[in-house]
């Protein structure tokens, strides 16, 4: 198992508009750990790190490298295809990659394998999984205040907001990146204890559709997590770590119907069902990032 990284955020979630200013900022030859950093960016010290973080964290630029990936120059770049994030499509990439490069481990975590034990949980309940995880990997280095500020990040990036009872500042609880791919929910439920009453917030992670996932992306995906494999069975695209089932949280429904949507687009994509076995198969290889191509052009 790779180290378990947590902090770094400054309690920031990544705003829509980083991911762009952050690239700005480094292709202009900007550095983060720079004292003007504040003044380009025009923002205060503890967002400055935090941009710093994002970028990594979703696979924008390449800490060992010193130099932004080739996702980065593909959205952002000077003829980036989606500068702006503006398509929905772009957000799930940003999903992908996050979970992917587990640069921060909550997200690889929860969307691998803690959400197969308690798809509806509390923070205290992330809490405690995220403990077990430090126990399993023999990492005396479980810091809980700092996994909480984590849990905190993490339930505010994702959680689908009610905007009906939003208290404290509107931009901060309604900027974040991936609010819009509506994959968690949470509800306020009254606990009674030793006589006393309290709410407490569950958040929910339940596989679903997606019906605002593009296939495109959800090939993408495939062709990068699956790349020597040229038939590749539902089971495995539905339950193995970074599959588009986990990632993506798609129900089986949800998956069958990319797989076919993607079959329908693109040719050399082929589904067989055979006794109930469904799987997905390339008659030649596919280039994922002309397959993302496609998708924006349209």
């Amino acid at each position: 198992m790779n180290k378990l990284k947590f902090s770094g955020h400054e309690t920031f979630v990544v705003r829509t508009f980083w991911p762009k200013k952050g690239y700005d900022f480094i292709s202009s030859g900007g550095n983060f750990n720079d004292e003007d950093a504040v003044v380009q960016l025009g923002v205060g010290k503890n967002m400055v790190t935090s941009m710093y973080f994002w970028m990594r964290a979703l696979g924008l630029y390449d800490e060992e490298k010193k130099e932004l990936t080739e996702l980065a120059h593909f959205l952002f770049g000077s003829n980036g295809v989606d500068p702006y994030l503006e398509s929905i499509g772009s957000i799930w990439l940003l999903h992908y990659n996050l979970i992917k490069t587990n640069y921060s481990s909550i997200y690889n975590a929860v969307f691998n394998s803690f959400r197969i034990e308690k798809s509806l949980f509390t923070k205290k309940q992330l809490s405690s999984y995220i403990k077990r995880l430090y126990s399993e990997n023999e990492d005396s280095l479980f810091n809980e205040n700092t996994v909480e500020k984590d849990i905190q990040v993490f339930c505010r990036l994702y959680n689908t907001p009610d905007y009906r009872s939003i208290r404290k500042d509107f931009e901060e609880e309604v900027g974040s990146l991936m609010q819009e791919l509506e994959l968690m929910n949470s509800t306020n439920e009254r606990i009674a204890s030793d006589g006393s009453s309290r709410k407490e917030e569950w958040y929910l992670l339940k596989p679903d559709v997606r019906i605002n996932l593009p296939s495109h992306v959800t090939l993408f995906l495939i062709l990068d997590r699956f790349e020597e494999s040229q038939n590749i069975s539902m089971r495995r695209l539905e339950t193995e770590p970074n599959s588009p089932g986990m990632t993506f949280l798609l129900s089986k429904e949800g998956l069958y119907r990319q797989l076919k949507d993607i079959e329908n687009e693109f040719s050399q994509a082929i589904v067989t069902e055979t006794a109930g076995n469904v799987v997905l198969s390339f008659s030649q290889k596919l280039n994922k990032w002309e397959v993302l191509k496609k998708y924006y052009a349209k």
